[in-house]
């Protein structure tokens, strides 16, 4: 492949080193696995299953299932799947749109996505206080514990516990990491599949009789008047206007959050093992595996608790019900409860497990962001975009200990304002509608033009995937167009539904910044190469060092 080395048109000195230093130790089930981690299957369930139906209650839940699957795999999946297996070194979109496109829209992109998992990052980490383990303790029927943990001090306390077990689990190289990855997989598996057996080993007659017997004792709304409450509350869900295709993609928005996040196992792929195959399967797979456990939810939970109480769930959980005063929340988790005595030592212990289901994919996504925003900014270091420390991993653990320990610096600093300062102003820098342009969408332009650029055209005529056509177009160009289609879907939504906070004031302003600073940041650092005496330009004409 063009690039393994950089022995051929690019002198050696063009690049920071002449190996990053990464080793390939990830197999195709860990590749899969922070595939499968991202997408979050409870969070993503959750998310349908709450605030998903309550946004778009017109919508039809199982086709929204089956075309964000087929968008997801037909799409994104290829596309990713192609260009990591095309160009096999980590960094994510910046070794991509660098190459394909120019370097500083590749920086701008990637200044872009570090923020991003950054930012992800510094929500995140109190959720899994808020709602994570008030959820738990609701559950354990511990309000005094729950109350702590939705405190600004208790969600700091425990939001910078689990950033510096991201730290941790990433510090001493992928091996280590890679080994609580899988644990961590299996155990969130296990607790999500003892979610839904516990509702499954009910008949909704059942849950109905166990609804009002818990309702009488915490004198909460009983089963219809829940109902009843909901359909005061916000009538809209239940006769909503919008027309059902409408409100189905709707749903595949939403959807979205288990049906794309797999692509960004492209982070690692310099340490991937056999690249060529192993990043495809894992992109598709990837979605897969979570489709499969959403469209189980989304057939069996509704058949447990009943369609319309389904929806006066989520709008208990969105909007608040007066009379609700259950002990836990109004999620498909939560309701678990009803089916589970406490004096029991066995339903204590899958009391627990039920809200682990959720809690784990939360807290995964923290060391996730580790790793990803980590070899991203090795790619900087490697084309000579930044300092030199950028490139440097420890020969020892074969991690990138300082890039690590910069950003778990920045994200404490950033969990603080977040905890102490409100959720308001930081989670309004996060501006999905802007992300999915700036990642997505002009990397999936890349890939539309990738087969046809000249300047990459030794990286392309490597390529495993050069000959996969339908006629005479390439595969990648017709995903790509796939792609673009579900990326439009996704903006048209988040521009139209306020109720999405797609786009914030406060988050475009954050982007612009965040691009303008990219691309000053290329033109800086070129400057500076070249002043130096080093044809900077050259390294983007192939791939860099293993």
């Amino acid at each position: 492949m063009s690039g393994e080395g950089s022995s051929g048109i690019v002198p050696k000195e063009v690049f920071a080193r002449r190996a990053s230093g990464l080793v390939r130790e990830a197999s195709l089930i860990d590749a899969f696995a922070f595939g499968f981690l991202n997408q979050g299957p409870a969070v993503a369930i959750w998310t349908l299953l709450s605030w998903g139906i309550w946004l778009f209650p017109s919508g039809d839940i199982l086709n929204s299932v089956w075309i964000a699957t087929a968008l997801g795999v037909f799409g994104a999946a290829l596309v990713w799947g192609i260009l990591g297996a095309s160009m096999p070194r980590s960094g994510g979109s910046y070794v991509y749109n660098t190459r394909i496109l120019h370097p500083a829209i590749g920086m701008a992109v990637s200044f872009a996505e570090y923020f991003v998992w950054w930012l992800w990052g510094i929500i995140l980490a109190p959720w899994v206080a808020d709602p994570g383990l008030t959820t738990l303790f609701g559950m354990l029927e511990m309000p005094e514990a729950a109350e702590w943990c939705a405190s600004p001090l208790g969600m700091f306390i425990i939001a910078s516990i689990v950033n510096f077990l991201g730290y941790l689990f990433t510090f001493y190289g992928l091996r280590w990491y890679l080994w609580h990855q899988r644990t961590m997989m299996v155990l969130s598996i296990i607790f999500l599949v003892i979610v839904g057996i516990i509702l499954g080993m009910h008949s909704h007659e059942e849950f109905v009789a166990a609804w009002n017997a818990m309702a009488a004792q915490y004198n909460s709304l009983d089963y219809e008047g829940m109902i009843r409450a909901a359909m005061e509350t916000d009538p809209r869900v239940f006769t909503p206007t919008a027309a059902v295709v409408m409100g189905t993609l709707g749903l595949v928005v939403v959807n979205a959050w288990w049906a794309r996040y797999g692509l960004d196992l492209n982070v690692m792929a310099g340490e991937i093992k056999r690249p060529q195959r192993n990043i495809m399967i894992a992109q598709i797979s990837s979605v897969v595996a979570p489709a499969i456990f959403v469209l189980a939810f989304a057939v069996l939970f509704p058949s447990v608790v009943g369609r319309d109480f389904m929806y006066a769930l989520s709008v208990a959980d969105n909007v608040g019900l007066d009379g609700y005063k259950m002990p836990f929340p109004p999620n498909f988790m939560g309701v678990t409860r009803v089916f589970l005595d406490l004096s029991n030592p066995l339903h204590y212990a899958l009391a627990i497990m039920a809200a682990l289901s959720f809690i784990i994919c939360d807290y995964m996504y923290i060391p996730l962001g580790y790793v990803a925003a980590s070899r991203i900014a090795v790619a900087w270091g490697m084309d000579r975009m930044g300092p030199k420390w950028f490139s440097e991993v420890n020969p020892k653990w074969a991690s990138p200990v300082k890039n690590l320990t910069f950003f778990f610096i920045v994200s404490e600093l950033g969990i603080a304002l977040y905890t102490f300062g409100g959720a308001g102003p930081i989670s309004s820098l996060d501006c999905p509608a802007t992300e999915g342009i700036s990642l997505w969408g002009v990397t999936a332009l890349g890939a539309l033009i990738f087969p046809f650029v000249k300047k990459v055209k030794s990286i392309w005529e490597t390529s495993p995937y050069r000959n996969w056509r339908i006629g005479p177009l390439p595969i990648i160009t017709i995903a790509a167009a796939i792609d673009l289609i579900n990326i439009a879907i996704i903006e048209y939504f988040y521009y139209t539904t306020p109720e999405l906070e797609g786009i914030t004031p406060e988050g475009l302003i954050a982007f612009l910044f965040v691009w303008t600073g990219g691309m000053l940041w290329w033109a800086y650092w070129r400057w500076k190469n070249k002043k130096e005496g080093i044809d900077i330009d050259l390294a983007w004409k192939e791939l860099p060092p293993e």
